[in-house]
């Protein structure tokens, strides 16, 4: 529309001003070309606004000031197209930056009325030039509070959003997390198995899984309260993860009892580090009641191509074969 409007402008105006009106339109399809390159070639994906709104549109305020200057003869259609940009940056801008492109654009328009005036291209009736130039702001100011209410609702939205991934980030959490101890919970734990058991299946990284249980915890239910209870256990869960690497897992099997999965370990290297574990528990009084503990644990190595029931139910067997003994 911008170089029809040139062109026309090119047909009808002297000869002198033809260099002027053609670098209009050079320097105006060179611009676009430029940010639209930069846009698709992926060069502002890392910028906030990659579409790069706010340059775009002080562009187009810059262009229609010199479209203005050399076409003044139509310049009910260019102050048409001042307002024609500011709804491109609604649904992208601050409401201040809304507002500084509305107050770029009036000192735009303002400055080539001045000059068109300093040049004897243009008498200036006050009057008439005061009607245009309030018509003009009031419509650029209504822009801006449009601008502003959108913004306020855009913002709305966005904190709706962050609150609701939140909040999902915390269902899933809870869906994976056991909600006394804060180890993750048996639904992990066998999901987690499952991968293990393919990548040692594919490499042939041995892992082991333990299962470690508090001995006569019932005896603490019953002696001292599920409260008292409940505190052995976070306090062991907190035990438990200090002691194994970031590459280990460990998980509430239910009740009383905690599985490891230790990976790259096999018996003869998990067995002496399982050791030094049973051995802190001992040393370490537990909840509020300051009460002794002990744990019984039961090791098995996955072998290749057995399945998580076999290799779960051997630690389980071994694991009360540890507490007869």
């Amino acid at each position: 529309m911008f170089s029809l409007l040139f062109l026309i402008q090119a047909l009808t105006t002297a000869a002198a001003y033809l260099p002027a009106l053609v670098s209009g339109i050079v320097l105006y399809w060179l611009g676009q070309g430029v940010m639209l390159y930069f846009i698709a070639s992926g060069r502002t994906q890392s910028f906030t606004d990659p579409g790069i709104t706010l340059l775009v549109m002080i562009w187009a305020v810059i262009f229609l000031s010199y479209t203005l200057l050399l076409c003044y003869d139509c310049r009910a259609l260019v102050l048409l197209a001042y307002l024609m940009i500011l709804p491109y940056g609604i649904f992208r801008l601050s409401w201040r930056g809304f507002l500084g492109i509305a107050l770029l654009t009036m000192a735009g328009y303002t400055t080539v009325v001045l000059v068109l005036h300093h040049q004897n291209r243009l008498m200036l009736v006050a009057g008439y030039e005061l009607i245009i130039g309030a018509a003009f702001l009031i419509s650029l100011m209504s822009y801006s509070l449009l601008g502003r209410e959108i913004g306020v609702l855009r913002e709305a939205y966005r904190r709706k959003n962050r609150q609701l991934r939140e909040a999902m980030g915390r269902i899933e959490e809870l869906a994976v997390r056991d909600e006394l101890t804060g180890l993750y919970n048996r639904r992990y734990l066998l999901s987690s198995l499952e991968r293990r058991q393919a990548l040692a299946n594919r490499e042939g990284l041995p892992f082991v899984l333990a299962f470690v249980d508090i001995d006569h915890f019932k005896q603490i239910n019953d002696q001292h309260g599920h409260k008292v209870g409940d505190e052995v256990l976070v306090e062991l869960a907190r035990l438990l993860r200090d002691s194994v690497r970031e590459v280990d897992l460990v998980a509430r099997y239910g009740g009383e009892e905690f599985v490891l999965l230790l990976n790259g370990l096999t018996l003869d290297t998990a067995g002496p580090a399982l050791e030094r574990l049973r051995k802190a528990v001992m040393k370490k009084s537990f909840s509020s009641a300051g009460l002794p503990l002990t744990v019984s644990a039961g090791v098995s190595q996955y072998h290749s191509g057995e399945s998580s029931d076999e290799l779960i139910n051997r630690a389980d067997r071994l694991l009360y074969d540890a507490k007869r003994g």
